[in-house]
């Protein structure tokens, strides 16, 4: 817009007992002033509508087309046997703008033990609308619903790589910003210069090619697609834990805890109580305390009260100690 600054003025008249505003709800609307519009934005249009709810509150909106955002000062002024006034700044106005009115003096003269006025004239409401416009806004940068989008050519690409995870035979390009992203030890790691930053190449003996894939893919994607059975899900929570991958352990988490039975609890809790999963934990323990007539019949279950792993292990002892005495007391031992 070339003009800065855009005056548009409209009064509308109408006949309030005529016209029954009646009572209707503020999403309802009830009467509609002509389309008006300015010679000098002659492709926008305005609306004037008008809603009362009440003998009290008028809702007025102000509609423009198009929704385009601008920056605007709108001033109603409702004239009758008294005059209100309500001015309001818009920073964004895109579509409707919605002002509250307290009416009930001025309609108190329109009602005469609900008589109609034989004198029109003195049931005239005039609505007086000010605009002061102040031209389209510029519109904001688009932001990336999704950063990691712009990473996903670069996963497992050499273009730009400058360190390498060596996992046996296998070698993966990867890119220490992103790595370092997500992972507070790896970050440390080419922070410190250590061997694996100087020479370019992070050597892993303890983790499996399939699983570390799984990983990578999170840092460069903000997902894993498909999502692996649990056992795999344990072991890429294991490696998130152990970088500080905290995204991806409450991912992991997430899932581990949509998909507990009878069969895997003990496994998944023998390994998440080696990791910092509180989540996963409780709610390990709360299907472990749910399902305890089942829980303590396991041979596993056995093992692990014999070893004191439940007990020692989660932070939810007492929890713990109560599925330790179920099956103590089953079993004829004597609980210490």
């Amino acid at each position: 817009m070339s003009q800065k600054y855009v005056r548009i003025k409209h009064e509308w008249h109408f006949n309030y007992l005529r016209d029954r505003w009646g009572r209707c709800d503020t999403s309802e609307v009830k009467l509609y002033s002509i389309i008006f519009k300015s010679n000098l934005i002659p492709d926008v249009k305005f609306e004037i509508i008008c809603c009362v709810p009440s003998n009290k509150i008028c809702y007025v909106i102000i509609s423009k087309t198009p929704h385009t955002p601008v920056s605007a000062t709108i001033a109603i002024e409702f004239i009758g046997t008294e005059q209100i006034e309500r001015i309001v700044h818009v920073d964004r106005w895109t579509n409707n703008c919605t002002l509250e009115t307290n009416i009930e003096n001025l309609l108190q003269d329109f009602f005469i033990s609900n008589i109609y006025v034989d004198d029109e004239s003195s049931n005239i409401i005039t609505i007086r609308c000010n605009i002061m416009w102040r031209a389209f806004k510029k519109p904001e940068p688009q932001v990336l619903d999704n950063i990691c989008d712009r990473f996903k050519n670069f996963l497992t690409s050499p273009d730009l790589s400058d360190v390498t995870i060596v996992i046996d035979e296998t070698e993966i390009p990867v890119h220490k910003i992103i790595l370092a992203a997500y992972s507070s030890v790896f970050l440390a790691m080419f922070k410190a210069d250590m061997t694996e930053s100087v020479n370019k190449r992070i050597v892993i003996t303890d983790i499996e090619v399939d699983i570390m894939k799984k990983v990578i893919e999170f840092m460069y994607t903000g997902g894993i697609d498909p999502i692996p059975e649990w056992n795999a899900l344990l072991s890429i929570m294991e490696v998130a834990d152990k970088y500080q991958i905290m995204n991806l352990t409450e991912l992991c988490e997430e899932k581990l805890s949509q998909n507990i039975t009878i069969d895997n609890v003990l496994k998944i809790l023998e390994r998440a109580s080696l990791c910092e999963v509180p989540k996963l934990m409780e709610t390990l323990i709360s299907f472990m305390v749910e399902k305890k007539s089942q829980i303590v019949e396991l041979e596993d279950f056995a093992v692990n009260v014999a070893a004191e792993r439940i007990t020692v292990r989660t932070p939810h002892s007492a929890a713990g100690r109560e599925l330790d005495e179920n099956w103590r007391t089953q079993h004829d031992m004597v609980v210490s």
